[in-house]
This record gives structure tokens, C-alpha cells and sequence, in this order.
């Protein structure tokens, strides 16, 4: 059997405790490695300006970094589903504000590496592949008379309900002690990739603070941010809501136990 990682995330039946070290500079670390490359392959994705190459870059990123940095971490990787973790009671909550700090930290640095490697003029040509709104622009670029006319307040919903359903995904998955191991970082990889197929051209499909706050401070661009936070927080909380009240083990559900 392995170790408990993380704090408190059960994603396995762990017998042995860990050090202060691994319990809080590991799992931090981790977090804010898998959150550095999950970034700066997101943001350099966006040169392909396609968004079936996006979504899979994304995707399957998240996916292979969870399974790298699952038993370490837990594989989160986005402020939001950490606050989704921690009130489903993954984590406590000191390692999830650790993990924050790594997640935003990572985020950070990931988006500075993608200005390093590109020319300033193919960088800023991007926005940095900061998440951008698109709802009130034509949906084909030939046809200029017509857009979706999704408002900043729909994207927010779509933002929320996606981030829901993302974060469903992963504690499903790899919270739930019923869950199979193995697959849990896919779920959790390819959730994004359909959430992103899906919203790309309306919110701009982020569902990740730390990835959409790296590249917009390091490129400058923060038209419509708060969406960015707004939408994934609220999904974090309602996924956590229903986890506790309805989906989640009867260790980890706080009413109709038995």
C-alpha cells in the first residue's frame, strides 16, 4: 500500500502517514508543477488558433498530469476544483490554500515561459492564450452580421455549469472510494476536452482561475476577467454542494447515511 498524500484526499485506501515535507512541500510542489506545464501547453496551443487542437491539448494534459501527480497531489491543478475538493472533504483546508498559492503560482510562471519562447508580436497576437469572451463576435469569421449575442452574464452560467460539470468528473472519479483508480485522471482529462469544444466560442471555455490569471497578468489583457473567476468558484461550490448533500460515499456524505 502506498502513503496518504495530499492532506486529507483519499483517492486510495493508505495506511502509512506522511511527513511534514511530503504532506505540504511535496504535494505543493506538485501542484504547482502540473499547474506550470498544464499552462504553458494550454497557452502554446492557442498558437494553432483551432479549437479541436486546443480542447486535446488541454485535455490530455490535465489527464497525464493527474496520473503523474495523483497519489502525490491529488492532480487538481485549478483553484476552484480545490475549493470543490476541500468542501467535499478531500482536503483540509490549510493544504488547500498551499495549493492555491502553487496553483496560481504555476500558472504564472507556465504563461512567462510562452512569452519566452515566442516572438512579442506572435504573443501578443494570442492575448498571451489568456481565455478571451467571445459570444458578442460572429461565430464565422466570413459572416460579420451574425454572432450568438451571449452576454458576460451567460458566460458566466456557461462557466459555472461546465466547471460543474468538470468537477463532478474528477470526484466522481478519484474522490469516491467506489471509484476505479486507473481511470480517474481520463474522466477528468477528457471532461475538459468536451467542456472546451463546447464552450469555446461563447465564455471562451476556461473553468481554471490559475490558467486563465497566468497569461492575463503576464500579457496584460483583462477584458471580461471576472469570468474566469466567477464561473469556475460557483461551479467549485455547487459540485462540492452536491457531493456532501447527494453523490458523494456515505463516509463523506453529511446527511441520509445509512
Amino acid at each position: 500500500m502506498g502513503k496518504k498524500r495530499g492532506g486529507d484526499i483519499d483517492d486510495l485506501d493508505f495506511e502509512e502517514e506522511l511527513s511534514t515535507f511530503e504532506k505540504y512541500v511535496q504535494s505543493t510542489f506538485a501542484e504547482f508543477a502540473g499547474t506550470f506545464f498544464y499552462t504553458f501547453i494550454a497557452c502554446l496551443a492557442v498558437t494553432s488558433q483551432d479549437v479541436l487542437s486546443i480542447a486535446f491539448a488541454e485535455g490530455l494534459a490535465i489527464a497525464l498530469l493527474c496520473s503523474a501527480f495523483l497519489n502525490i497531489s491529488g492532480g487538481l491543478f485549478n483553484p476552484a476544483l480545490t475549493f470543490a475538493v476541500a468542501l467535499s472533504g478531500g482536503i483540509n483546508p490549510f493544504v488547500a490554500v498551499l495549493y492555491f498559492i502553487g496553483q496560481v503560482s504555476g500558472g504564472l510562471a507556465g504563461a512567462a515561459f510562452v512569452k519566452a519562447v515566442l516572438s512579442q508580436d506572435s504573443y501578443y497576437d494570442i492575448q498571451g492564450g489568456a481565455n478571451m469572451f467571445r459570444g458578442n463576435v460572429p461565430f464565422d469569421k466570413y459572416d460579420s452580421d451574425h454572432t450568438l449575442e451571449v452576454t458576460t452574464g451567460t458566460a458566466v452560467i456557461i462557466e459555472c455549469m461546465l466547471s460543474i460539470f468538470i468537477y463532478m468528473a474528477y470526484l466522481q472519479s478519484n474522490l469516491d472510494p467506489k471509484s476505479k483508480q486507473v481511470t480517474g485522471p481520463l474522466a477528468y482529462g477528457f471532461a475538459v476536452v468536451v467542456a472546451i469544444l463546447t464552450a469555446y466560442h461563447t465564455s471562451g471555455a476556461s473553468f481554471n482561475p490559475a490558467r486563465s490569471f497566468g497569461p492575463a497578468c503576464v500579457a496584460y489583457f483583462w477584458e471580461d476577467h471576472y469570468i474566469y473567476w466567477a464561473g469556475p468558484f460557483i461551479g467549485g461550490l455547487l459540485a462540492g454542494v452536491f457531493y456532501r448533500l447527494v453523490l458523494g460515499d456515505s463516509s463523506k456524505r453529511l446527511i441520509m447515511k445509512n
